[in-house]
């Protein structure tokens, strides 16, 4: 350390951050505020959405020179070129503007970022003004910068050097002072430089996390870095113990892709959009487990300068209700829909919740048959009551259901699209026939009895069959739907029985019966002998027929994603398909469980995707015909992000990786095997592959969160339950966090364990001399508030305050000891972390155990404890030897 000036470093940082501040600050007055009347010639009208990109602009240079106010840098490189000529950069976390020392500064988003991540004495070439240039890191300083009253300062600052190693400084300013004290005393002289020296340190230390957040890592690592700048249309999933900065990254991704000027040519191309589709600025979703946890992404994305709204972070279950209820209409409201949603149905097998792949691919397939099917009878029904002027319908009929068996669907729609206007018009011309004679009959039941559809309208509310026809009698007229709740009786009544009608006078026609048990059965039983003579109904009958048949090849793309849910009511009737994925068949056919919901959003995002692929769909997708696509094609995203993607299942991935939009298909996400705690969770590599096949994956070892002896306890409790070693964590060489033993208390009972941790909360302050971030882990959300009022008692001696974190979504405030119910911790991280009850928790959750231990032991950076109401579970009874009672003889 003797031959390294890090005052020099010192100063010649201090002073550029100063620059760096001081002319933001005078590009800031210089350049005002930007207003709407500064334009008077402009058409606010007309031009409004210029006026908003403009002014979007200004904010957004606005913001980030107020970022360089605040944080003028975050590193400072030494690099070489092939000549060995050397140039100090500055490195700013997402912008930059030109200095007048002419120092080199730019944004770590941009090209020459990069090489703040590469490694020392590694060579990275950039490209630099159209010329691809080669340069070497010899020496990489990262920074905390801090404004105080007498200047600028940065704290906890780590220099690392190709050859001289890796060093933390305390504060950068205390090296400037002791370099310059001038005194007559000798000895003050001297206190004062070993003041200090002693801030100095050989490797690099701990940070002792005082406030709640994900934890902050301006420059990522080589391999975060690649991952980081990898093209806009990747579709990628990093695999890695906790504390290895995967959010982080994710989130950095997400910001730099954000970031225009910083893309690729071909990646901006990617990002332009039509007049009706979202800005790319504002087209992305993150998915999260947790409230909680969305929370803390929200504060991590306005560190990157990121506006992060509700609508950006969403929960799975959250996005997934309101797209199914209010865009796809398969949950039932006010005005539609199918299924009523019930978390706690229990009827699939436990494979399928294991594995729902199989599962859902027999339900895929089943969906094709069915519609296919609709196509043979169609040809069958129509064939046989065409007039004898439809021959050329009836040949091009004949030849597609020679074909249907052999050809996906989408094939089959796409040659429709050239032959659909004759079907249309023959269609027509039938219904104009047809609707005639119905209205006859319909005035004639009126003259006979002017209360018959009041009548009616009062039997209809008494029948509980669904609202909606058959599989047969969906095509015996148009589906224009009336709100069950319309005020308008009347209305319903009447096309109740015009409905019935066409049924009747359909099976009439084809000598066939209708369903006992359908709405129409029971309407044509209570008209009795009101219905049509035999004569008018077989009249009526043909042209229905003829309707029927014709009307399954007009728009019949739509029922490709339309008529998912209906099949799925069909599926799951089938008795071969009970047996094989049900264990209960339900008795109640309006209700799902919440797998069941996933799998029927998933095939209608893919139907969609498949057929807005398609170039006849692409070129006419702002036309009526094809405005069901329209509510499906808003859910799209440039950038689709998932955290914590291992507690999720494979369907709900695969939902997800479906509503990327169809130009990036960007998809990212993040997660550890060993973390799952969701009995529907992904559980396998293998799986990932049928998320996507464009999918890859990326291990990351690396943790920046833990102590060494932390890090060594986690990997052996990995190890004795046979978990996924490969991703166990591997500290960085220049970590000096060695950390101390984990704690544990036995035979506590309820006020036992409550004094115990007290005293280890209250030990934990004094060896840090301050309190730092610290949770306590319970095994319910029943327990969560009684444990906080009780540990609040004995802490109120000391002024600690204890905040029940109920659900997950209380948050507390400043150095509030926190309670949880572990299920909501995932991704957060703390200074101790204490876990109660886990020998009961090994009782009541014996699947799930290991990894809820093994997530709770994760969440700690230096401070663990253990407090068990009787004795340690038999499982990690091999760790013993690992505990301490408590810290202080530390």
């Amino acid at each position: 350390m003797a031959d390294i000036d890090f005052s020099s470093l010192a100063e010649d940082t201090l002073s550029t951050f100063s620059e760096i501040a001081d002319n933001a600050t005078s590009k800031l007055d210089s350049e005002g505020f930007w207003r709407a009347d500064s334009f008077a010639s402009g058409n606010t009208l007309t031009g409004n959405k210029a006026f908003q990109n403009l002014a979007s602009i200004q904010q957004t240079n606005r913001d980030q020179l107020l970022k360089l106010c605040q944080e003028p840098a975050i590193a400072r490189l030494v690099i070489e070129d092939d000549n060995e000529n050397q140039e100090v950069i500055f490195i700013a976390r997402n912008t930059n503007l030109p200095l007048p020392s002419g120092k080199i500064f730019a944004s770590y988003r941009s090209p020459i970022g990069r090489l703040a991540e590469v490694m020392l004495g590694d060579e990275a070439k950039i490209t630099l003004d159209g010329r691809e240039q080669l340069f070497y890191v010899i020496e990489k300083t990262s920074f905390r910068p801090k404004k105080e009253t007498d200047g600028w300062d940065s704290t906890q600052t780590q220099y690392r050097h190709l050859n001289r190693g890796a060093y933390s400084i305390e504060s950068l300013r205390a090296l400037i002072q002791a370099r310059d004290f001038d005194s007559a005393d000798e000895l003050d002289l001297l206190l004062e430089q070993a003041e200090a020296k002693s801030g100095v340190s050989a490797g690099i230390g701990h940070q002792v996390r005082t406030a709640m957040g994900l934890r902050d890592q301006p420059i990522l690592d080589t391999f975060q870095g690649e991952i980081f700048r990898l093209p806009l249309n990747s579709q990628l999933i990093i695999l890695g113990p906790p504390g290895t900065g995967k959010t982080t990254t994710l989130i950095k991704r997400l910001g730099q892709k954000l970031d225009i000027e910083s893309l690729e040519a071909e990646e901006k191309r990617l990002t332009e959009t039509s007049k009706n589709q979202m800005q790319h600025s504002s087209s992305w979703i993150m998915f999260t487990p947790s409230e909680l946890l969305k929370h803390y992404l929200k504060e991590a994305f306005s560190r990157e300068q990121v506006p992060a709204s509700d609508s950006h972070i969403r929960t799975w279950i959250s996005f997934r209700n309101d797209i199914a209820r209010n865009a796809l209409g398969v949950l039932r409201s006010a005005n539609g829909g199918k299924f009523s949603l019930k978390n706690d149905l229990l009827n699939l097998a436990p494979a399928v919740i294991d594995d729902a792949s199989r599962w859902y691919g027999s339900f895929e397939d089943f969906h094709e048959q069915r519609l296919k099917y609709q196509f043979k009878e169609g040809v069958v029904i129509a064939t046989s009551a065409a007039p004898d002027s439809a021959y050329t319908i009836s040949e091009h009929l004949q030849l597609l259901a020679s074909k249907v068996e052999s050809r996906n669907l989408i094939d089959i729609y796409r040659e429709l699209e050239t032959i659909e206007d004759s079907f249309k018009s023959a269609l027509n011309d039938s219904k104009t026939i047809a609707d005639d004679l119905l209205k006859k009959e319909r005035n004639r039941l009126y003259n006979n009895d002017r209360e018959i559809f009041h009548k009616l309208a009062k039997y209809l509310e008494t029948l509980h069959q669904e609202n909606e026809p058959d599989d047969e009698e969906f095509f015996d007229d148009e589906q224009e739907e009336v709100s069950a709740l319309s005020n308008n009786t009347i209305q319903v009544a009447v096309k109740a029985y015009l409905s019935a009608i066409r049924a009747l006078a359909r099976t009439k026609y084809l000598k066939r019966s209708l369903p006992k048990k359908s709405r129409s059965s029971s309407i044509i039983r209570f008209l009795e002998k009101s219905v049509p003579s035999d004569d008018v109904l077989f009249e009526i009958g043909k042209h229905i027929s003829y309707q029927n048949g014709l009307r399954r090849f007009v728009n019949s793309h739509k029922r490709y994603v339309s008529d998912v849910a209906t099949s799925y009511r069909y599926f799951r009737k089938d008795k071969t398909v009970l047996a094989d994925f049900y264990d209960i068949e339900v008795t109640n056919t309006t209700q799902l469980s919440s797998i069941e919901l996933d799998a029927i959003i998933l095939l209608m995002l893919k139907t969609a995707r498949q057929l807005m692929m398609q170039g006849f769909v692409a070129k006419s997708l702002d036309e009526a015909r094809f405005s069901y696509l329209a509510s499906i094609s808003d859910l799209y995203k440039n950038q689709v992000m998932v955290d914590e993607a291992t507690d999720f299942s494979i369907l709900q991935l695969a939902c997800m990786e479906s509503l990327t939009s169809l130009k990036t298909k960007s998809f990212f996400a993040c997660g550890d095997f060993n973390q799952r705690i969701t009995a529907t969770g992904i559980r396998s590599q293998q799986q990932l592959s049928w998320i996507s096949p464009r999918l890859s994956i990326k291990h990351i070892q690396l943790v920046y969160r833990q102590s060494k002896t932390l890090n060594e306890f986690a990997g052996e409790l990995l190890r004795i339950q046979g978990g996924d070693l490969s991703a166990l964590g591997k500290l960085p060489v220049e970590s000096n966090h060695i950390g101390v033993k984990p704690v544990l208390c036995e035979n506590a009972g309820d006020n036992g364990s409550v004094i115990w941790i007290a005293e280890r909360i209250m030990e934990v302050e004094r060896a840090v001399q301050q309190l730092p971030t610290i949770a306590v882990l319970v095994n319910s959300e029943a327990e969560v508030k009684p444990i906080a009022e009780k540990l609040a008692s004995y802490l109120e001696e000391v002024n600690l305050s204890v905040v029940a974190c109920e659900e997950g979504s209380a948050l507390g405030e400043g150095t509030d000891i926190r309670v949880f119910d572990v299920q909501h911790i995932k991704g957060l991280e703390f200074e101790a972390v204490f876990f109660v009850g886990i020998d009961e928790l090994a009782q009541k959750k014996p699947d799930l155990f290991d990894r809820y231990l093994y997530v709770g032991t994760t969440r700690a950076a230096t401070y663990l404890g253990l407090v068990c109401h009787n004795s340690l579970p038999e499982s990690i009874e091999p760790l013993r030897d690992r505990f301490d009672s408590c810290w202080q003889a530390n």
